[in-house]
């Protein structure tokens, strides 16, 4: 079969590679998309320390059933489905208590599996068993599916927010996961969602989201200044930073109200997440600042509920499809900002 292969960091070579086995409880699932994720473009670029090379990366997946192992139960050849990628280990503390994103041991397809960036891809028995494997409701298609798992890891990010109804909100970064964000928050009810960036063409699309957003461009306004004058000098309730960008960090802080959250969605590069933090912020503030990192199969299949039933159209965030053999096509589109959203197609 043909995958993208990444050999080394800065080295991925679409070639022909041997077909996965499906092994006993688990699943190969014929790929019929898989979107690129950040994570995905800076791990070919500067490595990550869950991914040794070769590996096919690829964690954003939409297909078909191929072949069930033996002893897998629950699903047939043909359906279509979704794979949430971040297995546990299904026995620790944290997987009991179904927050399986926070296992110690936790294993992600992409990073410790190989992915989705080729035309057959295998989910271990521990998937199948967890119930990571997810029916894709009619009317979806893959490429929009494809979509379920960034808005997982968004609403696993809003899970600690408690985002009410008239709440204010600021969204640092207008990715597909900033805008995202500013879609989840207005579905529950924020009254103005204060949307930054520096690409004009990002800011005009979360524009389009509705009348209770407001754009700001951080070339031409100080994003800070902009929020404290549109809210009184009092700040917003919530930030979310969904950006891999240190300074905004500390913006977060400064814009935030007295007792407000703020999320750190967007991590950042390895050797550069020290030193934004003003923690005097935090503490006379009041501040409630937390982490996200991955979601369960539980959000995945509260995501693909969400786009079934169209409360999020994710066909809007889909700017540019390449077959597997111009996946470097898509990356560089990715780098250089002018994808929202890039489908692989193997």
């Amino acid at each position: 079969m043909k995958a993208a292969v990444m050999k080394a960091v800065n080295e991925m070579v679409v070639e022909e590679i041997p077909e996965p086995e499906v092994e006993p409880g688990g699943i190969l699932v014929e790929v019929k998309a898989c979107a690129i994720c950040g994570s995905d473009v800076r791990t070919l670029r500067h490595g990550s320390a869950h991914v040794t090379p070769p590996r096919v990366l690829g964690h954003e997946v939409a297909g078909i059933i191929k072949a069930v192992g033996l002893g897998t139960s629950g699903y047939s050849v043909g359906e279509a489905v979704t794979v949430a990628p971040a297995i546990g280990c299904g026995v620790c503390e944290y997987c009991r208590h179904g927050i399986t994103n926070m296992c110690p041991n936790l294993e992600t397809i992409g990073f410790e599996f190989d992915g989705g960036f080729a035309e057959v891809m295998a989910v271990p028995a521990k998937a199948v068993q967890q119930g990571h494997v997810n029916r894709i409701p009619q009317g979806l298609s893959f490429e929009e599916a494809a979509l379920a798992e960034p808005l997982a890891c968004c609403i696993n990010g809003q899970s600690f927010l408690d985002i009410r109804l008239g709440q204010t909100v600021a969204v640092i970064g207008a990715g597909v996961i900033g805008l995202f964000h500013t879609e989840l928050a207005l579905l529950k009810g924020a009254s103005r969602v204060f949307v930054i960036d520096i690409v004009p063409e990002r800011l005009e699309h979360a524009a389009t989201l509705g009348k209770n957003v407001v754009t700001i461009n951080s070339n031409e306004a100080d994003p800070v200044e902009e929020i404290l004058s549109q809210t009184g000098g009092q700040g917003v309730d919530v930030v979310i930073v969904a950006c891999p960008v240190g300074e905004a960090q500390n913006q977060a802080l400064q814009m935030v109200a007295r007792r407000g959250r703020v999320s750190l969605f967007g991590g950042l590069p390895q050797g550069k997440s020290k030193g934004y933090l003003d923690s005097n912020l935090i503490h006379y503030k009041e501040v409630g600042v937390f982490g996200a990192h991955a979601s369960t199969a539980a959000q995945n299949r509260l995501a693909l509920k969400i786009l079934a039933e169209g409360k999020i159209a994710a066909r809007r965030y889909i700017t540019h499809t390449y077959p597997l053999p111009q996946i470097m096509e898509g990356v560089r589109a990715v780098e250089k900002g002018e994808a929202l959203k890039v489908i692989i197609k193997p």
